[in-house]
């Protein structure tokens, strides 16, 4: 029997029982977007295969705060030195770190917004790219990413075709490279995009075909992920 735990909060016994998902949600819209459709289809055929926890973190509809300078003077004051407030103004970025340390899997759900991702995504970035927490310094001076251990699927949606190698388009693709040389820097490699494209400027049948390819593609790689 497979049981999901939708939101439930990453700690306990179930910890050590149940595959701990976490799902970030990045569109604006709710109900006509495409990349919240094709990531419910894809735990949905999760489902079928593996028991796990998922926690839903949407940044699209309740964006985190953007970076300020007290959030940068707190955190560039080492963990002993800050002060009440410095520790207040970190604390949601804390939390948004937190559920990406505990998580086995990640699934990012990101609509292209003028060739790259949306600013809601941006400030979720910005919030979870921290030195000390996400990425360190080694005695060399290199910098190492800390989320090594994580796998990530990236369901994308497009509006116009294509972004694919050697077509017109692929020079203005600023969301799959940055996303992925993001996700190598945290130290992430075992990285899976499925992008579905046409779905604003194609016609019907070419918005319909593409968005049902992707949705095979997940099924697929919810046999194996």
């Amino acid at each position: 029997m497979i049981s999901v735990f939708q939101d439930h909060k990453f700690d306990g016994i179930l910890n050590n029982k149940f595959m701990k998902i976490l799902r970030i949600d990045s569109s604006v819209r709710i109900e006509q977007s495409k990349t919240r459709m094709l990531t419910d289809y894809f735990l949905e055929q999760l489902k079928n295969q593996s028991d796990y926890l998922l926690k839903s973190r949407d940044v699209g509809i309740n964006p985190p705060k953007f970076p300020t300078d007290e959030f940068i003077k707190a955190n560039y004051t080492p963990e002993t030195n800050r002060t009440q407030e410095m520790k207040n103004v970190l604390a949601s970025s804390n939390t948004l770190i937190d559920e990406l340390i505990d998580s086995d899997k990640i699934i990012i759900a990101s609509p292209m917004y003028n060739f790259s991702i949306s600013a809601t995504l941006k400030a979720y970035i910005d919030n979870i790219v921290r030195v000390g927490r996400t990425f360190t310094l080694t005695e060399n001076g290199e910098m190492k990413g800390l989320l090594g251990s994580k796998k990530v699927l990236v369901i994308t949606a497009r509006g116009a075709m294509s972004y694919e190698k050697g077509e017109v388009l692929q020079p203005f693709d600023f969301q799959e490279n940055y996303l992925k040389s993001l996700l190598n820097f945290l130290g992430i490699s075992d990285i899976t995009f499925v992008n579905t494209e046409a779905q604003d400027f194609g016609t019907k049948e070419l918005k319909n075909s593409n968005f049902e390819h992707s949705k095979n593609q997940l099924s697929e790689l919810a046999k194996i992920w």
